[in-house]
Formats: structure tokens, sequence, C-alpha cells
């Protein structure tokens, strides 16, 4: 189970939520809102895993279906911050920033939303990897 579904569990009053590490998840949760509420810097590390910075190629159906509209919602739901540009090959650049489970659930909301039986196309990752981490970043927004 993700963190976000674990999170709107929690949020449900489902779950385990004796549990000391969930708690201790929920509450991050909550002070990494807050903060982005606030426009406060967020904390580099957290007790549920040290912030990352994935940088992504996706390749394939990727612009002018929303792509960048849809990262931005994924992204901004996940609590993650960085940005996402078209490219002028047809491709699209995202740096994705957060605990990896965030990262994680904006690549896997991409994955079901345009790798699922509703599109004919669909994308793949081209290339993944880390990049320095950009203090301060407050959200995140499509580049132009």
């Amino acid at each position: 189970m993700g963190l976000l579904s674990l999170f709107r569990e929690m949020m449900d009053g489902g779950g385990t939520s004796d549990d000391r590490l969930m708690k201790q998840e929920l509450a991050q949760v909550r002070r990494m809102a807050e903060a982005a509420e606030n426009g406060e810097q967020m904390e580099r590390d957290t007790p549920i895993g040290p912030k990352v910075r994935r940088r992504y190629v996706f390749t394939g159906s990727v612009q002018g279906v929303g792509f960048r509209w849809t990262t931005t919602n994924l992204a901004s739901s996940a609590g993650a911050t960085g940005w996402v540009r078209n490219e002028s090959d047809g491709s699209v650049t995202a740096e994705i920033q957060g605990i990896r489970e965030q990262i994680d659930a904006v690549i896997e909301g991409l994955d079901r939303y345009y790798n699922g039986s509703r599109w004919m196309g669909g994308f793949t990752i081209s290339s993944a990897h880390d990049v320095p981490l950009v203090e301060g970043e407050l959200d995140f927004h499509p580049k132009y």
C-alpha cells in the first residue's frame, strides 16, 4: 500500500492507526501539507524517508494529451514539488522532488492513466535518474 493510500485510509478512520510508524507518517504528511499551504520550506529529510529529486524523460503519446496537466495534478496531490515541460523533440521532461513514495505515486498515476486500456499510444520512460535537490521549492508546475 502506498503512502497516499495509507494516508487516505487513516483519514477515513480505517487501517491500523495504532501502529507507531503509521502515526509518524501521518504526522509528517500533515506537517508537509501545512508547510506547503503556508509557503514554507519543507524539511529535507523526513521520519519516513529522505527527499530526493528525479528527472524523467517521457516519450510516446505525451504531447497534446494533457500529460503536463495530469502530471501537475498528480504531483500536487502527492505533495511533490518540481516541474514538467514539453520538449521540441516531442518528449516531455519532468523533475519530481519528494520522498520516494510521493514520486512513485506520480509515476504510478501516469502509468494507470496513460498506459491503461483507454489510451491507444501510451508512454515510456526513456530516462530516469536522480538530480540535486532544489531547496525552497514550494510547488509543482508546468514550464513553458
